[in-house]
């Protein structure tokens, strides 16, 4: 209409119109811009994710290397066992307690491995292994109900001897979060096997393999495809095999020698080398029950066991040596010129008046003897004297010196260092006063004196081969799964004991004369000379335990035992010593000296 008024002319809905066309347009431009971060600036970040989608990367895990005696038989292998995985990514809630209800195992367990933080949310992740035939079939027919999870065929440990050197070899499970974080850096992952102790955990880097990976394609439900194409298999290699110098015959037969109804230990070592014959443990474990997965229970009840099933008393053992510390006595005095081997000391009555304490003998006395017969059978009033005479300084120094009060430098592990106490360690403000009578205790190997089986055996080879104190070993080699030599064990001496030769074929003979004519009659053996000490130790907690160390034979020695019985009669551990000693030197072809040939 000329000269009319329009609608379409208003100010106000002109701006409207405008308003929204730049509202409209700024929309546009924002969607633009996000699809272009989407597309090209986060592109290949979400293609990966897209890819995960459909790609599940699978660990191939690999074999752990074998480990054999010096005889090449094979004390731990794999086998086959299915084990059951779940990816973080692709399993609800509801899928893991069906899961756990198939395979009988704890939900909230279940739960609490899957949904770890640290995990890899797309690798499956073991949640239980060595499971049944049964359960492995169970849950293969129901996977199209278990999205995200897998059953696999995966090498489990098998320890073919059952309990047999359980304490040596150890047992392996899986790596727990502590020691995930420590070997973060080595490429161990949540589920990973590690050797927990033992030979197993000593020379883990050698006996474990590496991991291989594998691409499988998997549609939305999570199910498996198969391989992706185009994607390399990346195979996993086994680990190396180690042979130990252990004899697991004569293993045998020192296992079988400690009576069922005795706790103890048995640790046989040459002593030209230190290489480790046999070290026994009594009671042992089943290692393979570690392997499947042991449970709660039963783990508590293997560590609530008042016998110490776990114990490996070789090294970790600590007990009074009693008698058998007459031997660092008595070289003492022979150094410091305290005594000759003609020396005498008071009669013995049954006792020895001390101060106003009466410390009693073992017997109802045994008169006047010099020291080889003081040591042969073991009179306590003879080393009560000896002791007082040489005091506690000069006394330690020597049981420093024959190895006591540290550890041997065993190499499969760590050991209890024993104790030698000096004035530093008697403290009044500890509860622990020195008084000159507590020399007596300490010179006949009682009171505050520790030691360990190992060290008792390293410091018996040391008197036998000539005053050597030799690192006990247990490693003979390291060969790859192709048969090359990587690694091999060795002689490793820590020290010499700091006696004069004179001095040592006193102690010697002495230790010759317990066998022969004294309180170690039941190791003898018709066709070799033995050398030995006896020794009964006082329990404050129940019976006295038992020892007997040493040698054989005794001038060209080719073993050196060390025993202890608990809660035993006084002897006990001499017959024991006997029959290992007796089955290592009547086999034939044994080394007289130096490294032990295979």
């Amino acid at each position: 209409m000329p000269g009319g008024y329009s609608q379409n002319d208003n100010p106000s809905q002109r701006g409207q119109l405008y308003l929204f066309i730049g509202i409209v347009t700024v929309i546009f431009l924002l969607l633009a811009m996000r699809l272009f971060y989407f597309q090209v600036v986060s592109g290949e970040e979400y293609r990966s994710h897209s890819e995960r989608n459909r790609i599940r990367p699978v660990v191939l895990e690999a074999a752990r290397g074998l480990i054999f005696d010096r005889n090449g038989i094979v004390l731990a292998e794999n086998i086959a066992s299915y084990t059951i995985a779940a990816a973080p990514s692709e399993t609800s809630d509801e899928t893991l307690e069906y899961l756990g209800e198939l395979t009988e195992t704890d939900v909230a367990a279940i739960k609490k491995r899957i949904r770890d933080p640290s995990l890899n949310r797309f690798k499956p992740t073991p949640v239980k292994r060595f499971v049944s035939f049964e359960v492995a079939s169970r849950v293969e027919e129901r996977l199209l109900d278990l999205p995200g999870v897998i059953v696999q065929i995966s090498p489990s440990r098998m320890y073919n001897m059952g309990t047999l050197a359980s304490h040596v070899l150890g047992y392996v499970a899986e790596v727990n979060p502590k020691e995930l974080e420590e070997r973060r850096d080595q490429g161990y992952r949540s589920g990973d096997i590690i050797g927990k102790v033992g030979v197993e955990k000593a020379f883990e880097q050698h006996l474990r393999g590496q991991n291989g990976m594998e691409f499988m394609e998997v549609n939305a439900r999570g199910e498996e495809l198969g391989s992706l194409p185009g994607m390399p298999i990346l195979l996993p290699e086994s680990g190396n095999n180690v042979f130990l110098t252990m004899d697991s015959s004569i293993q045998a037969v020192a296992e079988e020698a400690i009576p069922d109804s005795l706790s103890g230990s048995i640790v046989a070592i040459d002593p030209q080398s230190g290489a480790v014959i046999a070290m026994a443990s009594s009671p042992g474990y089943d290692p393979n029950l570690f392997s499947e997965g042991i449970s709660r229970e039963l783990w508590n009840e293997l560590r609530d066991d008042p016998f110490k099933p776990l114990l490996d008393r070789t090294r970790d053992g600590q007990y009074p040596p009693a008698s058998t510390m007459k031997i660092v006595t008595a070289a003492a005095a022979l150094e410091e010129d305290i005594v000759t081997a003609a020396t005498v000391m008071s009669p013995c009555n049954g006792g020895y008046r001390f101060q106003e304490r009466w410390a009693g003998c073992w017997t109802t006395g045994h008169d006047v003897m010099a020291l080889r017969d003081a040591t042969a059978h073991s009179c306590d009033v003879y080393y009560y004297q000896v002791g007082h005479l040489l005091g506690l300084e000069r006394w330690g120094h020597y049981a420093k010196g024959f190895g006591i009060g540290s550890p041997t430098g065993f190499d499969a592990g760590l050991e209890q260092p024993g104790l030698v106490p000096d004035f530093s360690y008697y403290d009044l403000k500890k509860n622990r006063p020195w008084t000159p009578g507590k020399m007596l205790n300490l010179a006949i190997g009682q009171g505050e004196l520790l030691v360990t089986p190992l060290q008792m055996v390293v410091m018996a080879a040391a008197v036998a081969n000539g005053g050597l104190l030799y690192m006990p070993y247990i490693l003979d080699r390291v060969e790859s799964v192709e048969g090359e030599m990587l690694k091999t064990g060795s002689t490793r001496i820590r020290g010499k004991l700091p006696i004069s030769s004179k001095t040592l074929r006193l102690i010697q003979d002495a230790m010759v004369a317990v066998v022969n004519d004294g309180t170690g009659k039941k190791a003898a053996l018709g066709y070799a000379q033995v050398a030995g000490k006896t020794g009964t130790a006082e329990n404050p907690h129940g019976e006295n335990h038992s020892w007997f160390i040493g040698y054989a034979p005794a001038d060209s020695a080719r073993i050196a035992v060390a025993v202890i019985m608990e809660n035993a009669p006084s002897g006990a551990a001499v017959p024991v010593m006997q029959k290992i000693v007796d089955a290592y030197l009547s086999r034939e072809n044994q080394p007289v000296a130096g490294r032990i040939k295979f």
